[in-house]
């Protein structure tokens, strides 16, 4: 196809008081009309030897593709210095667009060009307007109606004393003699950009630090999106109020029209469109392709009347993805699946990327001696001073740590990608210069970059989980008819019934009650803040809404009742991501001073033994628990055989002391700490009378290392199983067995000959420990977060329907 060359002027006229230079620039540029999209390709002969520079859409594939890979070098070369993400994709930006060297600048180019960065750069505002568009579907807005008084005392001044500090220090700087009635007029606009605080940075820092789910990460993400609505309330006035000073009263007023119209369409169609396709979407089901796409659409149709008024293009995606419900059910679900990643890791480095290489660093040596650099550079610093304190001070008031205050602080003053937006912005709009730009962008990579680092130093959750005090945090070191509190974890309603009879184990009695906090975890999907509920038992108003926590109170209240008064049950429900899982769960078990976790296995097998689904993602959380819980822990593994035996011993068999059904339990005891953790269980099971329990000692021949640990863990070990056959033996119904097996071979072929005698197996976790009767099975441990006997129970290898439970002692 033959293209016509229309050769134009496009004139730029730049004031002279923003450069030193003072000189008005014109640009001559040469365009291709059409637009040559595609090349001819390898085989056509071309007579411009950089022929495929061209054509736009392969231009565009080098210079993503020569992006990405230099932004993969740099995260595999800092990786061993955790830099943040977002660091990294600044940097990379800026090493493209800094000048290197002359030949350097002739090559950038011819490879960057005019056209080619026009095409890069929508592709850019694109991906960010998207990815605004997800943070604030992610966003919970009622979280404001039930904001904690704290982050309100911390917010306002937060976001306030930054900004009023900012506008007396410019007010006393534009005196200087060099900056112009214009610039002197942008303070109030620089000061509120400097000093807002967005909640998708927050949000962000607290993801990459796995802190979301903390109790400083609850309180950071609430007082962020306070902040950050309050913000945006100010810059949508602010702009009003420009149009306004700027004597263009028709423009305020049709502005301020077409704004209110927007909200209400907001309001009276769109949400309630959102709301219709929620209701009619059957549970279970996707949402329909079209109606995604549709709201896609939405998000580019509100850019469009976003430029109708004095407001930049992205507040129009912002607003629209607030008025979709946070607990949209499948909609808002299916669009953070569908376009979180693709905004997130693709679209969002490409704007990061694309604002990069327009700031030349060499810059900032020129600029820095201009006034209005100057008052720029004292208005980030000051209005970032003035942040880290007042929230520092207002969590002092709050009765924060002091650490986690200053945790608190730098987090509210972090910087991100929705700055780096507004910096851009601002230099699009010819508010700033090109050398206040290079300067803000390095500002904003020094604090992505040491923010997180310093967060990260200052508060760690899992710090007071390890170091709490070990007494009354394990069954071994309880008191004689003490309470044991038990903290039982449930993913799905299917792990209700197991934990049930595993509870009924525990030998609840008037001597020796248990109190059983029960947590229903639940996977964070569609928002960004998590939720934490604390339940009364007896209160099923409050779960009229929650059909699937319903069932778990229904079937604990009657546990509850069943057991006459012995046990207490109390409920909650966390609603987190996966990852960030552990840090609810040890953070209850802290708080209720619990002896044991008790968590279902990731694997669930079908009634003929087979494996029905792995969930890797829950065997994540377990193995985090594991290696950080504050208390023991216990790993559940439920073939879903213990209720048959139940019924078919007595067809009204209760939950209660006096039942004529039975369990035959066997525990595995080779020794260790996990041992005697498992050993001082049994003796709680031991005083069922409906309870069968062996206890199975497996020695090995060889003889063993003479160390004092050694020693001293043989000693512990005789007295674990002497103190469990004087308080256990009497009736019968607990035998005390040694077998003799000298390589793991053989305790193999044991355990593969017992395990089919007993309903549940349990076992200690042995992380660690070497032994001859377990020798050659640490290869074929699988399930490491069981230990070497609790995987091979488990494993297909043995074909049986005995429950596991793997108990690990606090250290």
């Amino acid at each position: 196809m033959s293209s016509l060359e229309l050769k134009s002027m496009e004139s730029t006229l730049i004031s002279p008081t923003l450069f030193s230079d003072g000189l008005n620039t014109s640009v001559e540029i040469c365009l291709h009309f059409p637009p040559n999209v595609n090349s001819g390709g390898l085989w056509i002969q071309h007579d411009d030897a950089r022929w495929w520079l061209k054509s736009t859409l392969p231009l565009l594939e080098l210079q993503l593709a020569l992006y990405f890979l230099i932004l993969a070098i740099l995260r595999f070369l800092l990786k061993p210095f955790r830099i943040p993400k977002l660091s990294i994709q600044i940097l990379t930006g800026l090493l493209f667009g800094y000048s290197w060297n002359e030949q350097w600048d002739e090559e950038k180019h011819k490879l960057f060009s005019i056209q080619s960065e026009e095409i890069l750069g929508m592709l850019a505002y694109f991906g960010y307007m998207l990815f605004l568009f997800i943070s604030a579907v992610k966003m919970d807005v009622r979280m404001i109606a039930t904001t904690r008084r704290k982050a309100l005392i911390i917010g306002i001044p937060t976001l306030f004393v930054p900004l009023i500090l900012g506008m007396i220090v410019g007010k006393q700087v534009v005196q200087d003699d060099g900056l112009t009635d214009i610039q002197k007029g942008e303070v109030p606009l620089m000061a509120a950009t400097y000093s807002m605080i967005s909640f998708p940075v927050v949000a962000s820092l607290l993801s990459e630090l796995k802190i979301v789910s903390s109790e400083l990460g609850r309180l950071g993400l609430s007082t962020a999106l306070i902040c950050d609505l309050l913000s945006q309330f100010l810059i949508t006035m602010g702009n009003q109020i420009r149009v306004h000073t700027n004597k263009q009263t028709m423009g305020y007023v049709s502005s301020a029209v077409v704004l209110l119209q927007y909200y209400l369409l907001l309001c009276f169609a769109f949400r309630p469109a959102v709301l219709w396709i929620i209701k009619h979407t059957p549970e279970g089901k996707p949402v329909s392709r079209s109606r995604i796409q549709g709201a896609v659409f939405f998000v580019i149709l509100s850019t469009a009347l976003s430029t109708l008024v004095p407001q930049p293009a992205v507040i129009g995606p912002y607003v629209l993805g607030l008025a979709i419900p946070a607990d949209g059910g499948a909609f808002s679900v299916s669009l953070v699946e569908k376009l979180d990643s693709f905004a997130s890791d693709f679209f969002l480095p490409i704007f990061v990327f694309a604002s990069g290489l327009h700031v030349d660093l060499s810059s900032i040596s020129v600029a820095v001696g201009a006034s209005f650099t100057r008052l720029n550079i004292l208005l980030a610093l000051s209005t970032f001073a003035a942040q880290v304190m007042s929230c520092f001070v207002s969590s002092l008031y709050c009765k924060l740590p002091l650490k986690q205050s200053l945790a608190l602080s730098l987090m509210l003053a972090c910087k991100g990608a929705t700055e780096l937006f507004f910096f851009t912005l601002l230099m699009e709009f010819k508010h700033i210069t090109d050398g206040v730009l290079a300067w803000l962008i390095v500002f904003l990579l020094v604090i992505t970059t040491f923010v997180p680092m310093a967060v990260k130093w200052l508060y760690d959750p899992s710090r007071k989980f390890s170091s709490c005090d070990s007494r009354n945090r394990n069954i071994m070191h309880l008191y004689t008819n003490s309470e044991l509190r038990i903290l039982a974890c449930l993913h799905q309603k299917e792990n209700i019934f197991g934990l049930l009879h595993l509870l009924n184990l525990s030998c609840p009695t008037s001597q020796n009650p248990i109190a059983v906090y029960v947590i229903h975890l639940i996977e964070l999907v569609g928002r960004t803040t998590p939720i934490f509920i604390s339940h009364r038992i007896k209160d099923h108003k409050a779960f009229k809404d929650e059909s699937f926590s319903e069932n778990i109170l229904l079937s604990f209240d009657s546990f509850e009742k069943q057991n006459n008064g012995t046990v207490y049950v109390e409920c909650f429900t966390a609603i987190s991501p996966h990852k960030f899982m552990h840090n609810d769960i040890c953070k209850l078990a802290l708080d209720k001073i619990t002896s044991l976790i008790i968590l279902p296995f990731h694997r669930t097998w079908t009634a003929g033994g087979l494996v029905d689904q792995d969930d890797n993602a829950i065997r994540a959380v377990n193995c985090s628990v594991v290696e950080k819980a504050p208390c023991s822990v216990g790993i559940f593994a439920d073939k879903g055989h213990l209720g048959t035996k139940m019924a078919a011993d007595t067809a009204t068999c209760k939950h209660g002391t006096d039942v004529t059904c039975r369990y035959s339990v066997c525990v595995i005891f080779l020794g260790g700490s996990d041992d005697r953790e498992a050993i001082s269980f049994a003796k709680r099971l031991a005083k069922d009378s409906r309870i069968e329990l062996m206890v199975l000692k497996i020695i090995g021949s060889l003889v063993e290392d003479g160390s004092s640990n050694n020693n001293w863990d043989k000693m512990l070990d005789s007295e674990a199983l002497s103190d469990f056959k004087t308080n256990s033996f009497g009736d019968g119904r607990v035998r005390y067995m040694e077998e003799v097996c000298e390589e793991g071979p053989q305790t193999a072929l044991k355990l593969r000959e017992i395990v089919k005698m007993f309903d549940i197996m349990i076992v200690g976790r042995r992380n660690g420990l070497e032994s001859p009767q377990t020798s050659g099975l640490t290869e074929w441990n699988e399930f490491t977060e069981l230990g070497v006997l609790g995987d091979l129970i488990v494993s297909l290898d043995i074909n049986n329907k005995a429950s596991v439970l793997v108990i690990q002692q606090k250290r």
